[in-house]
C-alpha cells in the first residue's frame, strides 16, 4: 500500500505543472529539496486529516483512471484521460485544504516515520 502511496504523491508532485524537457529536471529537484525541508516541520492532526482525506480521494481517483485507461482506444486518449486524472487529483488534494507541496511533503514524511505512517492508517480505518 505505501509504494501505492509514493506513488500517488509522485503523480501529485507531477500534477502542478507540465514544464519543457530542460525544465523538468531542475523542478524535479527543487520539489525534492523542498519536500526534504517540510518533512522536517511539524505535522498537525489536521493537517494528516486532511492529508487521509485528500490520499482516500487519491486512490478513488486513480482507480476510475486505470478503470478507463484499460478502455482506451488510443495513445491520444489515454493521455487525456491522465490529463484529467491529474487534474482531479489536485484538486482533491487543494479541496482537503492543502497544497500539493505539503501533501507531498507528508507523503514522503510518511515513507521515513514509522509514527506518521501509523497515525495515517489509523485515519484511514
Amino acid at each position: 500500500m505505501f509504494k501505492r502511496t509514493f506513488a500517488l504523491s509522485a503523480i501529485a508532485a507531477a500534477m502542478f505543472s507540465m514544464p519543457a524537457l530542460a525544465q523538468e529536471q531542475d523542478q524535479q529537484a527543487y520539489a525534492q529539496q523542498q519536500m526534504e525541508e517540510m518533512a522536517n516541520q511539524p505535522i498537525s492532526d489536521e493537517q494528516l486529516e486532511q492529508f487521509a482525506d485528500a490520499l482516500n480521494e487519491i486512490e478513488r481517483i486513480n482507480d476510475e483512471f486505470v478503470a478507463q485507461l484499460e478502455q482506451a482506444e488510443s495513445q491520444e486518449e489515454a493521455q487525456e484521460l491522465q490529463i484529467a486524472a491529474q487534474s482531479e487529483m489536485v484538486e482533491a488534494v487543494e479541496d482537503s485544504g492543502l497544497s500539493v507541496e505539503e501533501y507531498n511533503a507528508i507523503a514522503y514524511r510518511m515513507q521515513n516515520d514509522p509514527e506518521i505512517q501509523s497515525r495515517i492508517e489509523e485515519l484511514r480505518s
